[in-house]
């Protein structure tokens, strides 16, 4: 159970801990328990275990072994796992390319990877440029208006596409995007695709414009995005394109080598 001292924090989430507490009770040694054998294990309840559970199984985290009165880790906890390790992995093959393109561009660099309709950012590099957003390791956006997003979601399956398209119906503010089946986005995507890169105009926030383009792994998927934040005081979206796109996709096209991708840039300075 959680330490005492996390208690005293009025921000602590004593549900959020009790169902952690649960997850973390499953290990090597006891890959397969029951409630009252979870109920052992965490100090809890048996009748609070029991509803921890049935909420963590039905969320897919927890999942009945072949006798019913026993459960197991499921695989989407294994695929949190998978998430975060892929991250790390990324973060550190990625930071020295992206430190060089920082320096060299002189403006804000930021990596992002896909988690479920939304981007979280795991790395930034950031400069002493203004721009009207301050956007940090962990934060998490839309695809739908930023570039990085775009690039993230240009290269997913149509089935992908379309179960985001309706998630997107969710939001009023997407409205234009979702529209007439998201024809809209699904132009912009197709673009997205033809040219390897996306951009910002000023869409997710007025000031700031920025340009993305994919990483890829050894099998060729994309598995993260790059961009390069600027204030649109300071550059227009042609002079976004001409002067960053391409130290923008040498950059990338490093990353993905050292990722195992094997293929040859589009093009260079």
């Amino acid at each position: 159970m959680a330490s005492p001292n996390y208690k005293k924090d009025r921000n602590f989430i004593s549900s959020l801990a009790r169902g952690l507490s649960v997850l973390e009770a499953f290990d090597p040694a006891n890959p397969k328990m029951g409630i009252a054998e979870l109920a052992k294990q965490t100090g809890l309840s048996k009748s609070t275990v029991f509803r921890l559970v049935q909420t963590l199984r039905s969320l897919g985290y927890i999942i009945y072994t072949g006798d019913e009165r026993k459960f197991t880790l499921g695989p989407k906890v294994l695929s949190l796992g998978f998430a975060v390790l892929s991250s790390m992995e990324l973060r550190e093959v990625a930071q020295p390319y992206l430190l060089e393109l920082s320096s060299r561009v002189k403006e804000t660099v930021y990596l992002a990877v896909l988690v479920g309709w939304k981007l979280i950012y795991v790395e930034r590099i950031k400069t002493q440029q203004i721009v009207n957003i301050n956007l940090h390791v962990g934060s998490r956006l839309e695809l739908y208006n930023t570039a990085m997003g775009r690039v993230l979601a240009a290269f997913q399956s149509e089935g992908w596409l379309s179960g985001y398209i309706k998630y997107l119906k969710q939001l009023p503010e997407a409205k234009e995007y979702w529209k007439h089946n998201g024809q809209k986005l699904l132009e912009m995507l197709e673009e997205v695709r033809k040219n390897d890169f996306a951009v910002n105009n000023e869409e997710l926030t007025p000031g700031l414009r920025s340009i993305a383009s994919p990483i890829r792994n050894r099998e060729g998927r994309v598995v993260a995005a790059v961009n390069i934040a600027v204030s649109s005081s300071l550059y227009s979206l042609q002079r976004l394109k001409r002067e960053l796109r391409y130290p923008l996709r040498n950059a990338t096209h490093a990353v993905s080598l050292a990722l195992g991708f094997e293929a040859s840039p589009r093009g260079n300075e």
